[in-house]
């Protein structure tokens, strides 16, 4: 049997929004993002890379951010431990350690906030054959995500963007009706803050210029 692929990072990170079109307005005013109606909501693109999609909950589908993984064998979803969900996709990775150097707006980490690190660590690292290292998730020996008992707004996956300058960007939520929800000097990341639009779902931010 032919070994799984590898997941190198993400191919984007999905918003189910409950308003779709007052998402991308606000993130369009926030991150600079430019949004481009798909018939089902919007792609939301910095230059030529596609950073984000928004769109209804379908179903049962709980409205929130979810990190896209690419490089798996079938697009779909998953749920682990805490209910954290995240979704897969055939393709290459937009973002990641082996995309190019973050620009502001785009995504530069992924973290996954859990309860049960040992439980987390069997379920993700072996479906999207990572390896574990000191609170990080290795993808062919480069760090792709971390994970953290930390919880700054819940357990599940968090999706931080890259911003020049984030206490003026974090004022700037405030001001579009948003909340800086914590502040905190990430042992990665430096200075971030994890926001939340006027809807509740949340992100956080970064001033970096690389991925993690």
């Amino acid at each position: 049997m032919p070994a799984r692929p590898v997941v190198r990072g993400l191919r984007r990170a999905d918003l189910i929004s409950q308003d779709p079109i007052a998402s991308a307005v606000f993130y369009r005013a926030l991150l600079d993002w430019t949004p481009a109606p798909t018939g089902a909501g919007f792609d939301c693109w910095v230059g030529n890379r596609r950073c984000a999609a928004m769109r209804s909950p379908r179903g049962r589908e709980l409205p929130g951010w979810r990190p896209m993984f690419a490089g798996t064998t079938q697009d779909g979803s998953l749920t682990g431990p805490d209910d954290s969900v995240a979704l897969i996709a055939k393709g290459r990775a937009q973002h990641g350690p082996w995309a190019p150097s973050p620009r502001p707006g785009e995504p530069c980490w992924i973290e996954l906030c859990t309860a049960v690190p040992d439980r987390a660590d069997a379920f993700w690292a072996d479906i999207l054959s990572w390896s574990v290292h000191a609170d990080q998730y290795l993808a062919d020996g480069r760090p792709l995500a971390s994970r953290t008992m930390r919880r700054p707004v819940g357990w599940g996956w968090l999706c931080y963007f890259a911003v020049e300058d984030v206490e003026a960007i974090s004022d700037r939520v405030v001001e579009l009706g948003g909340e800086t929800v914590d502040r905190a000097d990430h042992p990665l990341l430096g200075a971030t803050a994890v926001v939340s639009d006027p809807a509740g779902a949340t992100i956080g931010l970064a001033a970096a210029d690389k991925w993690g």
